[in-house]
């Protein structure tokens, strides 16, 4: 699990609502998909908020869009907060992919295999 990943859930009424902080990887997508396949029952919405996390992996991302697919929970029955606004359908969690690239490297910073 990633380093600092807190999942926190409760419901109201049929909807579910999820917080989820620290950084996202695969086995970060496998506690919020068991405690989305444990917890919700179908009758309402699961809405899971994003603002709080560092950063998703891409295999993160991945595995949660395999493990609950739109066969499980329709997408429109599954919202995702992010810091731009609320989006339907787990597969969100692919456009919080970091894609971010240096643009100033240190000069012999990856010849050191130092983080920089």
């Amino acid at each position: 699990m990633s380093n600092g990943f807190s999942i926190k859930s409760h419901k109201k009424q049929d909807d579910l609502f999820i917080d989820i902080s620290g950084g996202f990887d695969g086995s970060s997508a496998w506690e919020l998909a068991n405690t989305i396949l444990t917890s919700f029952d179908g009758g309402g919405r699961v809405i899971i908020d994003t603002r709080s996390i560092s950063h998703v992996l891409p295999f993160g991302a991945e595995m949660i869009s395999n493990l609950i697919p739109n066969v499980l929970i329709k997408k429109e029955n599954v919202l995702v907060k992010d810091r731009k606004g609320i989006y339907k359908g787990i597969e969100h969690f692919h456009t919080l992919v970091e894609k971010k690239v240096s643009g100033n490297i240190k000069n012999n910073c990856l010849a050191k295999a130092s983080i920089c």
